[in-house]
């Protein structure tokens, strides 16, 4: 079929996902930099020794020239600019890459320019590959997608008062309460008395917003070399996710199997420390 050069475009893309269209077609879902999320197809890319196979793999960073369809864009090329082959040699990394993949599907609608949220997702792709803190990354993502999404969370104020919820110290510094709660309906933290009367809000430690707000402000730099407990890392984790999916208004699968990884690692961990030497 000819398409005419003014129907043509050129995008730089990471590969989101994929999935069988049709006899011998794949539909892509593309995350691009110059249009936002593209869902986009790939004809006869399943056929053997198809030009265009080599190319679309998930994760891929890419050059794509696409040709508008009837429904979908159609993918007439591709190169590739990072293929992050990194993410296949680590468990981890290639699970928390798929992780990040579903996020940024669930949040992004099509066609809607994100440029920021495109650095934000290269960024943390190649630190997968250096071997960074998974955990920590993921934390830093998604409180960091929903600040740029425009719905962050209150964690320096209660969402239902507005009173804050530190005060000054006699050296300057603020004092948080131990206990504060969190409520993915009012919008973020909640001061002790809040937590109270809010139906559904959850009792978390303090030290999970100001882990948050650390993420938030200066990155996972701020928390090079700071021991977070299991404990924590597990309720930081639960408080963001419950956010997210309240926010996304889905559930989402894979931070569902990243938490139940981790808990059967936290639990073997345990099993280790506690076992007598032969």
């Amino acid at each position: 079929m000819f398409v005419s050069e003014s129907r043509l475009s050129q995008v730089t893309a990471l590969v989101l996902r994929s999935r069988e269209y049709g006899e011998g077609h794949r539909l892509f879902t593309l995350f691009s930099r110059e249009e936002g999320k593209i869902l986009a197809v790939a004809k006869g890319v399943k056929k053997p020794r198809a030009k265009l196979a080599g190319a679309l793999q998930h994760f891929a960073l890419l050059e794509v020239q696409l040709a508008g369809g009837r429904k979908f864009d159609v993918i007439t090329q591709a190169r590739v600019l990072d293929a992050f082959y990194g993410l296949r040699e680590n468990y981890d990394a290639f699970t928390y890459a798929n992780y990040f993949s579903e996020l940024f599907d669930a949040a992004l609608e099509e066609h809607q320019r994100h440029p920021a949220l495109f650095d934000l997702l290269g960024d943390i792709l190649h630190r997968l590959v250096e071997g960074c803190d998974t955990e920590l990354l993921a934390r830093y993502v998604e409180i960091n997608l929903v600040a740029m999404l425009g719905y962050l969370p209150q964690l320096t104020r209660c969402a239902h008062c507005q009173i804050p919820l530190t005060r000054e110290g006699e050296d300057g510094h603020p004092v948080w309460p131990t206990w504060v709660g969190f409520s993915s309906s009012q919008g973020g933290a909640l001061c002790p008395d809040c937590l109270k009367t809010v139906p559904g809000a959850r009792r978390i430690a303090a030290g999970t917003l100001q882990v948050l707000y650390l993420l938030l402000t200066r990155g996972t730099d701020a928390l090079a070399g700071m021991q977070l407990s299991a404990p924590l890392r597990r309720e930081i984790a639960g408080t963001l996710q419950d956010y997210l999916e309240y926010r996304l208004e889905r559930r989402l699968q894979s931070s569902r199997f990243l938490r139940e990884q981790n808990l059967a690692d936290d639990g073997r961990s345990a099993q280790e420390l506690t076992t007598d030497p032969a």
